[in-house]
């Protein structure tokens, strides 16, 4: 499974009821596109943490706006 599908994962797991599968694409924004707020980007720092079996620093997540930048992210922490 690679990186973006595992994020893909994570992000529907949340259960947000208005995210569908195909509105999870590279370019979808996490606030602007998928109506994330502080709460829902922690939960998926808890559970990117647990399927990448690594430990993420906030700061950096704060700086991740759109789903490819957070593949990119953890593929460069992971040493892909």
């Amino acid at each position: 499974m690679s990186t973006f599908d595992k994020v893909r994962a994570i992000i529907l797991e949340l259960g947000k009821k208005n995210i569908t599968p195909e509105m999870i694409t590279p370019e979808a924004r996490f606030v602007e596109d998928l109506g994330f707020d502080s709460l829902n980007m922690t939960e998926t720092l808890v559970l990117g943490e647990a399927a990448f079996s690594t430990s993420f620093d906030l700061k950096d997540l704060q700086k991740l706006f759109t789903v490819a930048m957070a593949v990119d992210y953890i593929d460069k922490k992971l040493g892909k």
